[in-house]
């Protein structure tokens, strides 16, 4: 079980979005003393993309990354990002918000484009 922090960390949000949006019963939680306990199969289901195979759940735990963190990761800019997500970067959606597992970016930019992107984490621009 992750609480508000995890969360938070997991989609690039505030923990006070996090609340909230658990408040509004967006997000599925517990209550556990002074915090909400999340469990990832909760978190898997707001994000509006496939429910991960059981091989591939340890990938979908990685934080996501924004456009702009993905283009800062692999030195490309916003649009060229925003580019992929239309020929088919795999994405999910966090509250209406465009995130990338790191995992699925890699593997599509090798597949499909042919870049080899060594390492991919949130790196501000």
């Amino acid at each position: 079980m992750l609480n508000t922090a995890e969360v938070a960390h997991h989609f690039d949000l505030t923990g006070e979005t996090v609340r909230r949006k658990i408040r509004a019963g967006e997000l599925m939680a517990t209550r556990d003393r002074r915090d909400y306990r999340v469990t990832w199969q909760s978190v898997w289901a707001c994000e509006q993309g496939p429910m991960p195979k059981r091989n591939h759940c340890e990938r979908y735990k990685e934080p996501l990354l924004s456009k702009k963190h993905l283009a800062g990761s692999t030195g490309y800019d916003i649009r060229t990002v925003e580019r992929w997500i239309q020929d088919g970067l795999p994405t999910r959606n966090a509250f209406g918000s465009v995130r990338i597992n790191p995992s699925d970016a890699k593997e599509w930019l090798k597949h499909v484009r042919g870049l080899e992107i060594e390492n991919l984490e949130r790196v501000e621009v």
